[in-house]
């Protein structure tokens, strides 16, 4: 085929320049690498230590101030506060135990091992704790486990009425729980809160029985906690 002499010559001076235009690239192309460390935060709370009361504690002496000694008798009931209950009567009877756990292996006490030695109905104890955030992200305090079974921020029923806990699933309630109203509140890094529980017992409660339960309490970070009540 034919070509002329001019479109031989351009056609060259085109294949030179995108020559030079390749090897302008290879010479000019780089690849930018950047290096990064992205540190996460944790979400974390615990029982601080030295916090913790409670009424009637077994091993102490009778007369042992409110700590320990003479039971206490919930003589209103259904009512949780303590103003409307029976003072000891002298009886030295039965005595509540509670031990800090460490439920999740993580060096720090979250949960509670209540024990009550030869209690009866009407029997009642009070509970009362500190819970800090020992995390670097701001937790809010979520709901707490009481023998498996969860339980979120109280409503307007169970602050008047408690919650009926059943220990030996036999279908009937053993204890009624209440608790502080702290559920939600925000903690930052090193804030703590007071939390109580007030716990009575009930009729159906077996006889002959030492009651033991494991109660835990759990937060949730600050911008999930709404999302993350069950309505």
């Amino acid at each position: 085929m034919y070509m002329s002499k001019g479109i031989g010559i351009a056609l060259s001076i085109i294949a030179v320049m995108l020559v030079s235009i390749g090897v302008a690239y290879s010479m000019w192309s780089q690849t930018l690498e950047v290096n990064g460390v992205a540190s996460t935060g944790e979400v974390d709370i615990e029982i601080q230590n030295g916090s913790l009361i409670y009424l009637d504690a077994c091993g102490l002496p009778p007369g042992y101030g409110q700590s320990g000694g003479y039971d206490w008798n919930a003589s209103h009931y259904p009512s949780p506060f303590a103003e409307q209950l029976a003072p000891p009567e002298g009886k030295d009877v039965g005595c509540t135990n509670v031990a800090l756990v460490d439920s999740d292996g993580d060096g720090d006490s979250d949960a509670l091992n209540v024990t009550l030695r030869n209690v009866y109905p009407w029997y009642y104890t009070h509970i009362a704790f500190k819970v800090c955030n020992d995390g670097t992200v701001p937790v809010k305090i979520w709901r707490v486990l009481v023998d498996g079974h969860y339980y979120y921020e109280i409503n307007e029923q169970q602050l008047h009425q408690g919650v009926e806990v059943d220990l030996n699933n036999d279908t009937l309630p053993d204890l009624t729980i209440w608790w502080g109203d702290n559920f939600g509140k925000q903690l930052h890094p090193g804030e703590c809160a007071d939390i109580s529980f007030d716990l009575t017992v009930l009729q159906a409660a077996p006889q002959g029985s030492t009651l033991s339960f494991l109660v835990q309490m759990q937060a949730i970070q600050w911008n999930e906690y709404s999302a993350s009540i069950p309505h």
